[in-house]
């Protein structure tokens, strides 16, 4: 057996529609379907690679010390796709909890509407970090123009 890789991510939400918003509008993810309390959106190669489930505005916030997800990754095209939804991220006020040259990938972390953790990030040419013994070992700065 070989896995091919994740298919989709579900996160449970309080306002199904801020949290529309914020994944379509601003992180680019297309619509393209719904069910009950649920929307569906793609943005890679998926019939849906994220599904936001409504729970209500009650639900308890998330805990910092609390097993669960830590955060999510999506890949963008290149550099400068990053960089673009990095400014348009800053533009909506959208929360940056900081950017970081990861060696084997340049990213950057924003919270969605419920505090969810998400990293948006280009990989680096494999070249560039194969030969290291161990890429994952540590970070570097990296900077995002504004």
């Amino acid at each position: 057996m070989k896995l091919r890789g994740i298919n989709h991510v579900v996160l449970k939400v309080r306002d199904l529609q801020r949290s529309a918003e914020f994944y379509s509008y601003i992180l680019g993810f297309e619509q393209v379907g719904q069910r009950r309390r649920m929307l569906f959106f793609r943005g890679g190669g998926h019939p849906h690679d994220l599904a936001l489930f409504e729970i209500g505005p009650d639900a308890a916030p998330l805990q910092p010390h609390q097993v669960g997800l830590f955060h999510f990754c999506i890949t963008v095209e290149d550099e400068t796709a990053l960089a673009e939804l990095y400014r348009r991220c800053k533009k909506a006020c959208v929360k940056i909890l900081g950017v970081v040259d990861h060696i084997v990938s340049h990213s950057f972390y924003v919270e969605d509407p419920d505090g969810n953790v998400v990293e948006l990030t280009v990989d680096a040419p494999e070249e560039e970090w194969a030969h290291l013994e161990n890429p994952f070992e540590r970070d570097r700065p990296y900077h995002l123009p504004d």
